[in-house]
């Protein structure tokens, strides 16, 4: 039996991407482009316009669109509000410009919340009914599914972890020093190393993957980067194991670029401040989804509220 198609489009501010797919989260046709974000959103969604007729003239048989973007946003209306890595995209009504280019019902939510929202109906094991996705990659932000739900705040509002603060010093990101952006999110390795060692790297610091190569050579301040970074997400982890009582936190792109040497630290990290009732009831995971998951929460995020298209 044939199973409803549905339009993915993913917003970043790197790259951007459309694709088809179906209920089961499986793709079947997908385009790539860069973002080129300082044009505004106007240009930004021309590419859109033009990448998402190529694919319903080659599959006219979706059903829904499902809209994966960063935050802060209110979900409940598809308006966008200033994301840190979109330029100009101050109040934009997304939903109703792109319900109204292609005439079909529009879904759309934080990326976070679409990755947790995609990790909870498709990764393995399946979980119960709690789950938080931590993205841990060019921004840091959380997906909350409570209840077999997503969580958003009044108004439809995004919750922005990444705004919180962390420490009172450290490197700026998300608008303030010490954010937890600026300690936890996969850009904010190279942030990390050009205020920890500004004599080495405050001027050219090297990138997350460089980072690891070198930490994994035996190179001493890299090693100590890596740990800086996993000892505070493994803090975060804490918290919101505490706040929360999930039954798993998902680590997003760090968990992937960095592997287990990482991920043992952020255990560890959590195993000293989580509460050992929380501990016992909520496990630290990669994304199961691994590379797919990005294109797979776009396809989830019309499985939030337009039940019928449940298989």
């Amino acid at each position: 039996m044939n199973t409803p198609l549905i339009l993915g489009i993913d917003i970043g501010g790197t790259k951007c991407a459309a694709l088809v797919g179906n209920t089961r989260g499986e793709v079947v046709a997908r385009r790539e482009w860069p973002s080129l974000a300082n044009r505004g959103p106007e240009a930004m969604l021309v590419d859109f316009f033009r990448e998402t007729e190529t694919l319903r003239t080659a599959h006219p048989a979706i059903a829904a669109v499902g809209v994966s973007i960063g935050g802060p946003l209110d979900a409940n209306n598809g308006i966008i509000y200033s994301p840190p890595n979109l330029p100009g995209w101050d109040a934009i009504p997304l939903c109703e410009r792109l319900q109204k280019q292609l005439a079909l019902p529009v879904f759309i939510e934080h990326d976070a919340a679409a990755c947790a929202w995609a990790e909870y109906l498709w990764g393995q094991p399946r979980v119960p009914g709690h789950l938080i996705y931590l993205t841990c990659g060019t921004g840091f932000g959380a997906g909350y599914v409570l209840n077999g739900q997503i969580y958003r705040g009044a108004q439809g509002r995004s919750p922005e972890i990444g705004h919180a603060r962390f420490a009172d010093d450290g490197p700026f990101a998300y608008d303030k020093t010490g954010s937890v952006e600026a300690y936890c999110a996969g850009s904010s390795l190279a942030r990390l190393a050009a205020w920890r060692f500004p004599q080495r790297w405050g001027q050219q610091p090297p990138q997350g993957p460089e980072l690891g190569k070198l930490a994994a050579s035996g190179d001493k301040d890299a090693r100590e980067i890596i740990a800086l970074s996993a000892h505070a997400t493994g803090q975060v982890c804490a918290n919101v194991a505490d706040m929360f009582a999930p039954e798993v936190i998902v680590l997003g792109s760090l968990a992937r670029h960095l592997g287990e040497p990482w991920l043992a630290q952020v255990r560890a990290r959590f195993r000293e401040e989580a509460l050992p009732a929380v501990q016992k009831l909520c496990s630290l995971r990669p994304a199961t989804l691994g590379t797919r998951l990005q294109d797979c929460s776009t396809l989830a995020v019309a499985l939030t509220t337009d039940l019928n298209l449940r298989s």
